[in-house]
């Protein structure tokens, strides 16, 4: 809301009239929210393009800056050259950083979209365009490979679900057990690594290297971000 807005004061009685104060506030209270839910994004972000599977999808986040960059989008046209170029990097920015979390996302479930449709924890992780996408690229990926190769099989070899044959995993899933780097965000206390060593104290701001699975609790809670 633009503070310079002009307000005609109405006679009827009890109605309040919106105050410049006021006008200001909304506006703060508006960067505020775009603060927390570009924070929230970016951390999301760094977390999902750090992470060997998909993360929950930053749904809301996403929602409020999105209807937040159309507003700015709209105002960009009414504001004098500097203020307006100012407000188009910031729009920009915030673009940027939707479409490259989206992409990220995207990149993960073609890689492993068969196991992210049938598994019900990471499929509840995707938005509903995401799920649509994936039993789409399911979908074409098991015609095409149909079509190529597995029609000339043995029919006991055609299945693309089996999740063990002859040793071999037909579904192919993220390796939870690759080596990321993690940084404390709050206390947590005595944690226990390796069932085979002590408890490390993990403590704000400390930066540990190990094993996804071993932290995935952790980075859920909010407790640990990726970096």
């Amino acid at each position: 809301m633009d503070t310079g807005d002009q307000y005609e004061t109405s006679g009827t009685a009890g109605m309040e009239t919106e105050t410049p104060e006021a006008m200001e506030s909304q506006s703060d209270s508006e960067e505020e929210t775009m603060e927390d839910d570009l924070s929230i994004l970016m951390r999301g972000w760094i977390n999902e393009r750090n992470a060997p599977d998909i993360l929950e999808y930053e749904g809301t986040a996403i929602e409020n800056l999105m209807e937040l960059v159309d507003f700015q989008s709209q105002r960009i046209s009414t504001q004098p050259t500097l203020v307006a170029n100012i407000l188009k990097m910031d729009v920009d920015r915030v673009k940027y950083l939707i479409r490259s979390y989206l992409r990220t996302r995207l990149y993960k479930i073609e890689q492993h979209a068969k196991y992210y449709v049938d598994d019900n924890m990471y499929k509840s992780r995707l938005s509903q365009n995401e799920l649509d996408y994936a039993k789409g690229f399911v979908a074409i990926e098991e015609k095409h490979m149909k079509r190529s190769f597995m029609n000339q099989l043995p029919p006991h070899l055609r299945s693309l679900s089996e999740s063990n044959v002859n040793g071999l995993d037909m579904v192919d899933r993220p390796d939870t057990e690759a080596a990321v780097f993690c940084r404390v965000r709050s206390n947590v206390g005595e944690f226990q690594f390796d069932a085979s060593e002590d408890p490390i104290v993990m403590r704000r701001n400390n930066i540990f290297i190990t094993r996804y699975s071993i932290i995935r609790n952790l980075l859920e809670d909010g407790k640990v971000e990726l970096i």
